[in-house]
């Protein structure tokens, strides 16, 4: 994936979880999820940064967010998932 093509990726990840945010998401558990979307956002501002100025991404970084987001996102939100899929299969995650 070029990178211009990744930072789409990660503008439109970033985007779904403000969108979740606005929408006041709740955890798979029924919790307020707005402590994990701005953890979540925070991070993927950081990764985009970094992807924008050249760096590579961090594979090892993208299959850990995957995994914890799968264990709080609600099945009502699995765009969000389909979207940080395509950074991970970027970064070769397993």
């Amino acid at each position: 994936m070029s990178a211009p093509s990744l930072v789409r990726a990660f503008d439109e990840a970033i985007a779904a979880v403000r969108r979740l945010e606005a929408d006041g998401l709740r955890t798979a558990q029924g919790a307020p999820a707005a402590d994990q979307l701005g953890r979540l956002v925070e991070e993927l501002v950081a990764r985009r940064a970094e992807v924008a100025a050249g760096a590579g991404l961090d594979r090892a970084w993208a299959g850990r967010t995957v995994r914890w987001v799968t264990d709080w996102l609600p099945d009502t939100a699995l765009p969000l998932l389909a979207r940080l899929g395509v950074i991970a299969r970027a970064a070769g995650a397993p």
